[in-house]
C-alpha cells in the first residue's frame, strides 16, 4: 500500500496537471487521488491515461445541480482505503505546489525535521504575476518566481500533511475530527514548517497560521493562486470549487498577486521535473491527448481574447495589481468574512459610507482579533520553552 497521498480536484487543468504531477511525485508522494468533474479541455481523458500508466487514480466526481464539487470529493475520498490507510496525506490543489527547503527538498528531509510529529500545517507562500501579463507556456514554478514576504498576513493559509487517525473529517485546510469530543485532536503532534508545535488553539479548528505559528523555515507551500492576468481571467471562467460567485474579480487578483520578494527555491527541482514531464509524453496516448487539450485552450484563450471586455478585465486587473503592499487595509475584501461580517459590510454600502473607509473598518476589527490570537498562541509556545520564529515576545 503506498504511504504517502495526496487528494487533489481537478477541472479543466490539462495545461498544468503533468507538471504538478511530476513535481509531486518526484519529492516524493507515491499516490495521488484526483477527483474531476464537467471537464471539457479533456483533464478527465488525460488522468484516465495517467491512471492506466500507474501514476494517479482517478475518480470522476458526480457534482448534482447547486452540488459543491470540493466538499462532495472529500466526503468520497473519506471512504477509498487508498486514502483512509496512507501513512500520510494532504490536500492540495492544483496551483500549490508543496515547496521543501531543507535538505535535499525531499519529503523524506521534511519528515527528519521532527520524527515525533503526525502533522506538519504548512503555511502558503502567495506567489505573483513576476512580470507576466500575457498567457505564458513556461512551468509555473519557473514562470512565476516573485511572492509575498513572510508576514503577508493575509496569505498565511495553511496546507496540513498529516498521519489520518481515527474520526477523522478531511477538510481542504486540514483534518478535523467527527463529533463534539475533541481530545483525540488535541493529542496529535502537529508542528509548523520550522518543525515548532502548533497550539491548542489551532488544533480546535484554525486554518491560518498565527504570528506565533508562522514558520517557513523547512517548508511552505507555493500557492499560485494570480498568475499572470490573462491565466486569471481563464481561471475565472472556469468557475471556482465551492461554487462561490464571483470569487476572482480584480479584488482578489489586487490582493494576492504578490511580487515584493524573489522565491526561487522550487527552481531546484526545475530540470528533473521537465525530464519527468517528457517521460509522461513519450507515451503516444498521453501525448495525443495532452496536444488535443493544449489545442482546446488555445482556442479558449482565442475566444477569450476575441470578447468585447477583453481590454477592459485585462486593464482592470493590471490597475488593482498597482496597490502597494501596504495600501491593502484600504482595499474592502469581504469574501473571508463570516456572514455576520458580511452583513454589516452591506449595511454601511447601504448607508452610504465609502468602500475604503469600510476596508480600514474591517481591517481594525480582524487586527484586533488577530493580535489577541497572536498573544495567545505565543503565551503557551513561551510556556513550553519554544521560540516563535517571528514577533517580538516577552
Amino acid at each position: 500500500m503506498p504511504g504517502r497521498t495526496i487528494v487533489t480536484m481537478m477541472k479543466d487543468e490539462a495545461p498544468f496537471l503533468l507538471h504538478w504531477i511530476a513535481h509531486h511525485r518526484i519529492i516524493g508522494f507515491d499516490r495521488i487521488v484526483v477527483f474531476t468533474n464537467d471537464c471539457s479541455d479533456g483533464t478527465d481523458a488525460l488522468l484516465d491515461r495517467l491512471e492506466q500508466m500507474g501514476e494517479v487514480t482517478h475518480h470522476r466526481n458526480k457534482v448534482p445541480d447547486g452540488g459543491k464539487a470540493q466538499p462532495l470529493a472529500l466526503r468520497r475520498a473519506m471512504k477509498l482505503p487508498e486514502v483512509t490507510d496512507s501513512e500520510w496525506l494532504i490536500a492540495l490543489d492544483v496551483d500549490e505546489y508543496l515547496s521543501i527547503r531543507t535538505g535535499a527538498g525531499q519529503l523524506d528531509d521534511l519528515l527528519a525535521t521532527a520524527p515525533q510529529a503526525d502533522g506538519f500545517a504548512l503555511t502558503w507562500r502567495m506567489m505573483g504575476a513576476n512580470g507576466h501579463s500575457d498567457w505564458t507556456d513556461m512551468p509555473v514554478t519557473e514562470a512565476y518566481t516573485r511572492g509575498a514576504p513572510d508576514l503577508f498576513r493575509k496569505g498565511w493559509g495553511v496546507k496540513t500533511l498529516f498521519q489520518p487517525f481515527d474520526n477523522m473529517k478531511l477538510g481542504i485546510h486540514r483534518p478535523t475530527i467527527k463529533g463534539s469530543d475533541k481530545s483525540a485532536l488535541h493529542a496529535r503532534e502537529w508542528v509548523n514548517g520550522s518543525a515548532k508545535p502548533m497550539t491548542h488553539g489551532f488544533m480546535e479548528g484554525m486554518w491560518r497560521s498565527s504570528l506565533a505559528t508562522l514558520g517557513y523555515a523547512h517548508a511552505e507551500i507555493a500557492h499560485f493562486a494570480t498568475q499572470s492576468a490573462e491565466a486569471f481571467l481563464r481561471r475565472a471562467a472556469r468557475g471556482n470549487v465551492n461554487a462561490k460567485p464571483d470569487k476572482y474579480d480584480a479584488t482578489y487578483y489586487g490582493i494576492f498577486n504578490r511580487n515584493e520578494t524573489e522565491q526561487r527555491q522550487l527552481l531546484r527541482y526545475a530540470e528533473p521535473t521537465r525530464a519527468h514531464v517528457a517521460g509522461y509524453l513519450a507515451d503516444p496516448t498521453l501525448s495525443d491527448l495532452y496536444e488535443t487539450a493544449l489545442a482546446w485552450h488555445a482556442r479558449a484563450r482565442d475566444a477569450l481574447r476575441a470578447s468585447p471586455d477583453y481590454a477592459r478585465r485585462m486593464a482592470a486587473l493590471e490597475e488593482a495589481s498597482q496597490t502597494p503592499f501596504d495600501a491593502l487595509d484600504a482595499v474592502l475584501f469581504p469574501q473571508p468574512l463570516a456572514p455576520q461580517g458580511k452583513e454589516t459590510v452591506a449595511q454601511m454600502q447601504a448607508q452610504g459610507v465609502p468602500d475604503r473607509e469600510i476596508a480600514r473598518a474591517v481591517a481594525q476589527s480582524v487586527r484586533r482579533m488577530e493580535h489577541m490570537r497572536d498573544a495567545e498562541d505565543a503565551q503557551e509556545l513561551l510556556a513550553k520553552g519554544v521560540t516563535p520564529d517571528y514577533g517580538t515576545w516577552r
